[in-house]
């Protein structure tokens, strides 16, 4: 019998968490998996720390009641390693973290891309707490550190230039069937 889990797919704005998610959607039974975005819920102005460990803790404990009915959790957004041992205690199922990762250049042109009208680079500036320019910047600056972190813990990188969402969904679901 499988155990339940609760898997992050993770990396910064840009990599392919949310275009992935369909391709998850499509190709995981939904019997045996929930597949959820980090941020459905909504980001309040600015996020930040405080909000990012309660929604952490708050999927954990939906991921909790998901493996109570034989179920595993897939949560697409945002998260690091050092957030998720914070915040995770005894009670919730065991958690993998798959990195998403690309070049800086393939972020510049998702996340450029992604906001191409004053209005959307308004909601990104009121979500992130910053400009889309120094939003882009500390996207690309920040994915090395995650990468660099991420491979020295083991844990499982996906590169995602120049991939569909459905190749970079097909490639999570190939890792899940092996770690189940």
């Amino acid at each position: 019998m499988k155990i339940p889990k609760a898997y992050f797919i993770t990396g910064v704005s840009g990599v392919g968490k949310s275009s992935t998610m369909n391709g998850l959607i499509k190709f995981l039974p939904k019997t045996e998996f929930d597949i959820r975005d980090f941020d459905e819920r909504g980001v309040p102005d600015g996020g930040g720390d405080r909000w990012h460990s309660s929604e952490t803790k708050y999927w954990l404990d939906i991921a909790t009641i998901n493996a109570e009915q034989n179920r595993s959790t897939i949560i697409c957004g945002f998260n690091e390693p050092t957030r998720i041992q914070a915040v995770r205690n005894e009670k919730h199922p065991s958690v993998i973290l798959i990195l998403l990762n690309a070049s800086p250049e393939t972020l510049q042109n998702r996340l450029s891309g992604r906001y191409p009208t004053k209005e959307s680079e308004k909601e990104i500036e009121r979500a992130a707490g910053t400009t889309l320019e120094k939003f882009i910047n500390n996207c690309a600056t920040y994915l090395p550190i995650m990468y660099r972190n991420f491979k020295e813990q083991g844990y499982p990188i996906i590169e995602t230039n120049n991939k569909t969402p459905d190749e970079i969904a097909q490639e999570i679901v190939n890792y899940i069937n092996v770690s189940e």
